[in-house]
């Protein structure tokens, strides 16, 4: 008797594009968590709905953190500076 494999979905079909700007204070209203100085990829962690202006997309808490503005985050520390906002790209 044969197994049957169900094809699965890859997360790039869940990839979600958000873009977030500073607000007239300079913050961003989004915590950024994990980092490779914790042996973790970023994710987002607590989003101020109230606060956090979206140019495009929505933030949801938990969702890993791909890229900033083009440039692929893993393995990177969150100590990075992120400019003045960021594009970013989460599965």
């Amino acid at each position: 008797m044969s197994k049957v494999i169900q094809k699965k979905n890859h997360w790039i079909t869940k990839v979600n594009d958000c873009a977030v700007i500073r607000d007239a204070c300079g913050e961003l209203n989004v915590e950024l968590r994990g980092g490779a100085e914790n042996g973790e990829f970023p994710y987002i962690g607590q989003v101020r709905e109230d606060a956090v202006l979206y140019q495009s997309g929505k933030l949801s808490e938990g969702e890993l953190l791909l890229d900033v503005e083009g440039l692929p985050v893993s393995g990177l520390p969150l100590s990075l500076d992120f400019s003045k906002g960021f594009d970013m790209k989460l599965p």
